[in-house]
């Protein structure tokens, strides 16, 4: 438990990624929180034809593997399944192609990783490993490791109630940056008209966004992508019907901060009856 609470605390406070260089892979436990699916696995055949299958949303139509995977552990998504299918575009490097973004493996029998799944946007009736979530191998270092911090992040997603209920007000702090992440996340490779916005419980969104405001909003300097504190509250999207107005920059002063306490006052005027809307794939 004290392991998981340090991750939480560094993924509340971890830094976004500069607009002017290109975003690194995000952590594991960042990218749990951007996919429906997230299992170990392992290949255990690779299918002989190939499916001819849109690699994103509305484009052309490229030959895909597939490979048949077994379900080792399911960290999210894949209750009550023992193989998944997974199609995958060979390549001829695998890795991560410099200056373009990571590329993901040609998957073999044998293989294991800890895969991050999303539906394949093309409809095909496979998973696809998108380039911003790619797996973790099982010869990573602190590979277990790394796979108990995304299993404990998920776990605050899977019983928000009880995350946000925490003892320590880090750790609630900690809970809503990843709950609300997850909650305001598009899945990888999804379009914004894939999904519905749903109102949470009024009683989960109050204690959320408390949780939020009473922790320490770290400021942004140039680090990964990874979720963390001022980015979650950005994707509220307040605006000026919510009541909510950006402080004006105060010369020596961190922006970050000001936002924080201009947020934690809104909450208590205009914003005590807001209710956070979490995306929803439509059906």
């Amino acid at each position: 438990m004290r392991r998981v609470a340090l991750v939480l605390v560094l993924l509340a406070l971890a830094p976004a990624a500069r607009a002017d260089r290109i975003a690194p892979v995000a952590r594991p436990v960042d990218r749990a929180l951007r996919v429906p699916v997230v299992v170990v696995g392992k290949v255990t055949a690779v299918e002989k034809d190939t499916v001819d299958a849109a690699y994103f949303k509305g484009g052309p139509k490229v030959a895909h593997k597939v490979a048949v995977v077994k379900v080792e552990t399911n960290l999210i998504g894949a209750e009550n399944t023992t193989h998944v299918k997974i199609g995958f575009v060979p390549n001829g490097t695998g890795g991560i192609r410099p200056g373009r973004g990571p590329e993901n493996p040609n998957l073999k029998e044998g293989d294991e990783f800890l895969f991050f799944l999303v539906k394949s946007p093309g409809g095909a009736a496979f998973y696809v490993m998108t380039y911003m979530t790619p797996p973790l191998p099982s010869d990573a270092p602190k590979f277990k490791e790394q796979v108990a911090d995304v299993k404990g992040v998920l776990a605050l997603v899977a019983d928000p109630a009880k995350a946000l209920r925490a003892e320590k007000p880090e750790a609630r702090f900690a809970a809503a940056v990843a709950i609300l992440t997850k909650y305001r996340t598009r899945a990888e490779g999804a379009a914004f008209d894939d999904f519905n916005e749903e109102p949470i419980a009024a009683d989960e969104s109050r204690a959320l966004l408390k949780a939020l405001a009473e922790g320490k909003w770290a400021p942004r300097p140039a680090g990964d992508d990874g979720a963390h504190a001022y980015a979650a509250f950005a994707q509220l999207g307040l605006t000026d019907k919510d009541g909510w107005q950006y402080p004006k920059a105060e010369a020596g002063k961190d922006f970050t901060e000001q936002v924080r306490e201009a947020f934690a006052k809104w909450l208590d005027g205009p914003g005590k009856d807001y209710r956070v809307k979490k995306l929803v794939e439509k059906k």
